[in-house]
């Protein structure tokens, strides 16, 4: 297959020049390559993301529910595609991609359903007089970098 995964930065695809291949451990074939980030990458893609952060943290709960709630369906309409990559790219049994699927779908369910019971508290302070306000906030642009690991 001569498909190549695209990175996904500031909402545009860009297939980068080094990229490797993802080769299934049930066929022993390439089914497809994906592009390899660098540092450049990581970083427009941080620069991004923290330009529409403040945006974001403003959106409303049913807003951010609605959102979750369309991912879920979009993975229960896709679910047999899904599936079938990640039997392809994992090597998984059919009954663990499965249930696979069914628990992803269930989790951004819940999340979904929590996006509204986001609340802040009012703890009892220690000291004689004073109170305190605690206020759950988005917190922020969190950047991860995943690396590639060779077996042989």
């Amino acid at each position: 297959m001569s498909v190549t995964v695209p990175l996904l930065i500031n909402g545009e695809e860009k297939v980068s020049a080094s990229t490797f291949p993802l080769i299934s451990p049930l066929s022993h074939k390439t089914l497809w390559s994906s592009s390899c980030a660098s540092s450049s990458d990581a970083d427009a893609a941080v620069a991004s993301a923290s330009a529409a952060f403040p945006t974001r943290a403003k959106t409303k709960p049913a807003v951010r529910r609605t959102i979750l709630l369309k991912a879920a369906d979009l993975f229960e309409e896709r679910a047999a595609e899904l599936m079938d990559v990640l039997i392809q790219e994992t090597g998984a049994l059919e009954q663990f991609a499965t249930l696979n699927i069914k628990v992803i779908t269930g989790t951004i369910r819940d999340v979904a359903g929590r996006c509204s019971a986001i609340t802040g508290s009012i703890p009892i302070c220690q000291a004689e007089g004073t109170s305190a306000l605690v206020l759950r906030v988005p917190y922020g642009v969190v950047h991860l970098i995943r690396g590639r690991y060779a077996y042989k």
